[in-house]
């Protein structure tokens, strides 16, 4: 059964901050949306989202640009909006840190902050998240069941700026530690994200290790290249990856990995949207903190993969 609406009571509070403000008389926005890159499945869903809630809205499409997985061509990419005139950006921070100058330069301006998944350490007018420490305990949880307590895993990381991948493995980390201190974790590699770097770090987590029992992949796309170095190692080894993207719900499906920690990422993509037109309207300009939406995931396996919609599948 899909959960992907816990995130409501958060929603509708927010609703209703902004309602009870003055609106502006403007109905027609442009909104800037800069993913970490446009080519992932996961921010190409979050684009389709937000284009299908502005467009429902009346409003133009997002102005989506590429950052192309670069810090420092994001933090440009951002002040690129701002000169555009933008009036609010919807934002996937590559590294937190480098991007925190950049969104107190938007909100200096008059332009709200919408972070998607990483947020920045600058208070702006909202994060559109997973419950990404959650889920890591979630899939902690399944990986320490499935081994009885006791058996050897690895983790394949985020870059270190990237606090989403940071949390996710955060929540891993501290409930194996909790519940199955049996269940030791004999490595650890930052992928950048990628399926082919992932390849490169499986093969070394396999020629490291005689037992290796399971792999935990911070993203889909890494969990999916995990796979891909076991299968050609003939080794068999548990894999959760963290998103829930089309490819890997197939994968799944066919028994190459384990599970993932699956949200609609359409829905994240419209609900970050339809805060846009809210704000937007109700004409605020100043956040002294940043109001967190999550939207929880909940652990798809080859048990539940079948619940989820062809409509759901990105």
């Amino acid at each position: 059964m899909l959960k992907t609406r816990k995130f409501e009571a958060v929603f509708v509070a927010l609703f209703l901050l902004v309602a009870g403000m003055s609106l502006s008389a403007q109905t027609n926005y442009k909104i800037g949306y800069l993913p970490s890159t446009i080519g992932q499945a996961l921010t190409k869903a979050w684009g389709v989202g937000i284009d299908n809630a502005l467009k429902a809205a009346g409003n133009p499409p997002a102005i989506a640009l590429d950052a192309m997985m670069k810090a420092e061509t994001q933090v440009s990419m951002m002040d690129d909006l701002i000169n555009q005139g933008c009036n609010l950006i919807i934002l996937q921070p590559i590294d937190a840190a480098a991007l925190t100058a950049s969104v107190k330069k938007a909100e200096s301006k008059g332009i709200p902050v919408i972070t998607l998944n990483t947020d920045t350490l600058a208070p702006h007018f909202a994060c559109v998240t997973m419950d990404d420490f959650g889920a890591g305990a979630m899939i902690a949880d399944a990986v320490g069941k499935q081994l009885g307590g006791k058996g050897n895993v690895a983790i394949i990381q985020s870059p270190p700026g990237a606090l989403a991948g940071v949390n996710r493995e955060k929540g891993f980390r501290a409930t194996l530690a909790k519940d199955y201190p049996n269940v030791k974790i004999v490595g650890a590699q930052n992928a950048e994200w990628d399926k082919n770097k992932a390849i490169a770090v499986m093969n070394g987590f396999l020629q490291a290790n005689k037992q290796l029992d399971a792999v935990f992949a911070v993203n889909d796309n890494m969990a999916e290249g995990a796979a891909i170095a076991a299968e050609s190692a003939g080794r068999h080894v548990l894999i959760y990856g963290f998103n829930g993207q089309m490819s890997t719900l197939a994968q799944i499906e066919q028994g190459k990995v384990t599970g993932t920690a699956y949200t609609n990422a359409y829905d994240q993509g419209a609900t970050a949207a339809k805060l846009a037109l809210q704000v937007l309207k109700a004409g605020t300009k100043t956040f002294t903190k940043t109001d967190v939406v999550i939207v929880p995931p909940f652990l798809a396996t080859k048990d539940n993969v079948g619940s989820i919609p062809a409509s759901s599948r990105w």
